[in-house]
């Protein structure tokens, strides 16, 4: 017998032969800001306490940068600017700066109280734009004092959303409304050296949506699980690919979740089959069975049936990780920061108005949702409209959406269109953002090559 498997072994040409997948060293170890202790959770706390520690930790970068800028002897029409400490010491025909918290009134944003007293909490979000087309919004300065509405040409040419936190130079106007002529926001944030990975792949997926009523569906996600595992590749080129992040909405159970048990009889032998050939992150997404309000908890071991029980054990634990969303990697040094999504999604209400008529949101292009996410850098917090009409947890002492370093790599979920874009920040730091779309509806999925940080896609057509 085996005389004939050696004979049977030469006679195979080099195609034929079994080829070895690189891998990558993904340090999970890491502290993760984004894990809550089921022990220790507390929903009873207001959101003040958290609104309050974000305005205290951006308002001293941002004073920084303000300070450098605006400062030693800096004049407006001849006359010397001054600081305000608060909103409400702002005086007419004094030009001056101050730091506050955006606050955005908007006549179709969601009233959280309101929701609660119409029994409509958790109910699914149809409000495609907070905007009104009419311009009846209102962009305000808010902290402990007070509020300032915020007026002029800059206001209008400038992404405002709430939660941000911001310099502002100017004078007030009219009573209670403030000419800005000039913004400021966070001093830069350290990055640690870029350590790239050459030779090695990552593959990016996000938006599966697995459903039992979608037979087309169902062939694109067996082709996609094909070209993962390298049956769909006859040059090896896959082989390249040491790991697969999923980036959440993998299932889409229904708006009444009726369907859960039938769209993870869908996708589990998915994620069976390509766990054989490479391992794979998972974070849950706004479909997924996890917490409706960020940040997302890994999705329970007990969703998957036993196809998945040997990877939960120790010694494949390296294999499969179910993670939080968001989530920051640490591969081989190489810092990517990665979230399914929602925190733009939402964003995007805040600036793009939505019009009946045309049934699309006007300027919702691909090059708009990249500034949206180099905004996010640049305000130094990825989803600053949670808690206002982003549901988060009421965090008493912290507030782990804002950033404490910047990333090599910034990923973002469910978008309508793949796009990339490098962004170079304060400081000459550089940051390659991707915009990866949903794959139920493009058929896409990304490879992203870990020397260059340069993304390419991949379509698959049914």
């Amino acid at each position: 017998m085996d005389s004939l498997l050696k004979t049977f072994s030469q006679q195979r040409s080099e195609n034929d032969l079994q080829t070895v997948r690189s891998s990558v060293t993904v340090n999970h170890g890491r502290p993760n800001d984004y894990a809550l202790d089921m022990k220790t959770r507390n929903y009873d706390t207001q959101f003040f306490k958290m609104y309050q520690y974000r305005l205290n930790v951006l308002r001293k970068r941002v004073e920084s940068c303000c300070e450098s800028k605006w400062d030693n002897g800096f004049q407006i029409q001849g006359e010397k600017v001054v600081k305000k400490s608060k909103v409400l010491d702002i005086q007419a025909g004094e030009p001056c700066w101050c730091v506050g918290t955006v606050y955005c009134e908007m006549k179709y944003k969601p009233n959280i109280l309101q929701e609660v007293v119409d029994d409509t909490y958790g109910a699914p979000d149809l409000v495609k734009s907070y905007t009104d087309p009419e311009g009846t919004d209102e962009i305000m300065l808010d902290d402990e004092s007070g509020r300032v509405i915020l007026v002029g040409d800059k206001v209008r040419k400038t992404p405002f959303v709430s939660g941000t936190v911001v310099g502002i130079l100017g004078m007030e106007a009219d009573a209670g409304t403030f000419q800005v002529l000039d913004i400021c926001y966070p001093e830069a944030l350290p990055q640690k050296p870029l350590k790239t990975v050459p030779g090695k792949k990552i593959a990016l997926v996000s938006g599966i949506n697995a459903t039992p009523r979608s037979p087309v569906l169902s062939l694109k996600i067996q082709l996609l699980q094909d070209a993962l595992t390298g049956d769909l590749d006859s040059d090896n080129k896959q082989n390249d690919i040491a790991r697969c992040i999923i980036l959440g909405n993998s299932l889409n159970p229904g708006q009444d979740r009726q369907d859960l048990t039938g769209s993870l009889r869908e996708f589990t032998p998915f994620l069976s089959n390509v766990l054989k050939s490479l391992p794979v992150d998972i974070l849950p997404g706004d479909n997924d069975p996890s917490d409706k309000s960020l940040p997302q908890q890994p999705l329970h071991k007990a969703l998957f049936d036993e196809a998945l029980s040997p990877y939960f054990e120790q010694a494949n634990v390296d294999m499969f990780y179910s993670l939080s969303n968001p989530y920051w990697f640490d591969i081989e040094g190489l810092q990517l920061l990665a979230t399914s999504g929602q925190q733009i999604n939402d964003i995007t209400k805040y600036i793009i108005p939505y019009y009946e008529e045309a049934k699309e949101l006007k300027g919702d292009s691909i090059d708009h949702r990249l500034d949206l996410i180099e905004a996010t850098l640049k305000w130094q917090n990825i989803a600053p409209t949670a808690p206002d009409t982003l549901w988060c947890y009421p965090y008493s002492d912290n507030d782990p959406f804002i950033l404490k370093e910047w990333p090599h790599v910034y990923i973002i979920g469910n978008q309508p269109e793949f796009g990339y874009r490098k962004v170079e920040l304060e400081g000459a730091v550089e940051v390659m953002i991707i915009s990866v779309p949903e794959f139920s509806m493009s058929g896409q999925y990304l490879v992203l090559d870990l020397d260059t940080l340069v993304p390419e896609v991949h379509t698959i057509v049914v």
